[in-house]
């Protein structure tokens, strides 16, 4: 998420404010026809705003909400880990399709995991490690994976499999698990705002308006409980000087865009909103796909790639090994191969009843 749009959050706090007020008012009673309704004052201790008497007189554009049921994410296949993975080995899935091997590589995305912080990973150093081009296209290849999954089973923790910064030169924003919270959470949270998605939406809301971590930049939970019913609801309520700037964080029509990010976030919106999935930006279109379609067999598609272009990578560095280096290797590459095959026909058999 662009810092942008955090920043715009704490020039909209006007509007929590008034959020608060409007839930904590008294209900005012009907008046007999011809008589003004007076302006409703704030109740002790809570400051009205300036605009209060433009809100008493405003009324939210009716937006056009989904009327079909909202499907809800299935349940997921693995457990999503809940600290964040660090240096080491990245955790490993409990499930056969994560133990088995992907395509003609002989390659498991389980091995692939557990290899980080040996043969790869940005805390690898040495001669026969991948570089950090090679590292960096398989940890962009892993956050696609994961975030797919985060979406499709409505589970940001899916995130967690990833590692962060490993230390303090690097930026979060540029982290693996940045790569994958980021997509993923701005799909889920836009999907909230649209009416699609109802679980653990409020939490949704705040992981990605705090995604940045930008200091001071705190979104109430009276936020997260209103933009539920739509950007266009919650930048009608705004302050006057806050309009302009939320239309353009919370984008609910592109004629108030005036950057691609601000057009791109649209399209994202009403993709969602009316489930027109060719409407989608194209970076988020995978997110979306398995949005609509609530499979994380979507997901297995990046596998390939993920198992390929580690296989390429190994190969090249294999090249350049010493005899003694490739006679262990492939020592231990046998032993995986046969840990995977005892895996599986010990699954066959508690399948069948005999183990």
């Amino acid at each position: 998420m662009k810092k942008s749009v955090v920043i715009a959050i704490v020039g909209l706090l006007a509007l929590v404010l008034f959020l608060q007020y409007m839930q904590r008012r008294s209900p005012v009673p009907a008046l007999p026809a011809g008589q003004a309704t007076p302006v409703a004052e704030a109740p002790a201790g809570i400051p009205l705003p300036a605009e209060a008497t433009a809100y008493a007189a405003q009324q939210p554009s009716q937006e056009t909400r989904p009327s079909a049921p909202i499907k809800a994410p299935p349940s997921s296949v693995f457990k999503a880990p809940a600290e964040m993975a660090g240096a080491g080995p990245l955790p490993t899935i409990n499930a056969d399709f994560a133990r088995a091997p992907v395509g003609y590589t002989g390659k498991t995305l389980n091995g692939i995991l557990s290899s980080h912080g040996k043969a790869w990973g940005n805390a690898t150093f040495g001669p026969d490690v991948f570089t950090k081009e090679e590292n960096d296209a398989l940890y962009s290849l892993l956050a696609q994976f994961f975030s797919c999954n985060a979406v499709a089973y409505g589970d940001l923790n899916m995130c967690n499999f990833l590692p962060g910064s490993l230390n303090k030169k690097d930026k979060y924003f540029w982290s693996p698990h940045y790569q994958c919270v980021d997509p993923a959470s701005r799909v889920l949270f836009y999907a909230y705002a649209a009416g699609r998605f109802n679980v653990n939406g409020e939490s949704v809301c705040r992981k990605y308006l705090a995604g940045d971590s930008v200091e001071g930049a705190k979104v109430p939970p009276e936020f997260c409980r209103e933009v539920a019913k739509g950007f266009s609801y919650i930048c009608d309520m705004a302050p006057a000087r806050d309009k302009s700037r939320c239309r353009e964080a919370f984008p609910a029509d592109s004629r108030n865009c005036r950057t691609q990010d601000c057009m791109d976030n649209n399209r994202l919106y009403l993709s969602l909103r009316d489930n027109n999935i060719s409407a989608c930006p194209e970076k988020y279109m995978t997110e979306c796909g398995v949005f609509s379609t609530k499979s994380g067999s979507v997901c297995s598609l990046i596998l390939d790639k993920i198992a390929g272009t580690f296989a390429q990578t190994e190969a090249t560095h294999e090249q350049n090994m010493s005899p003694e280096k490739k006679k262990r290797l492939e020592e231990a590459r046998k032993k995986e191969e046969q840990k995977i095959i005892e895996d599986v026909n010990k699954n066959a058999r508690k399948a069948l009843g005999k183990d």
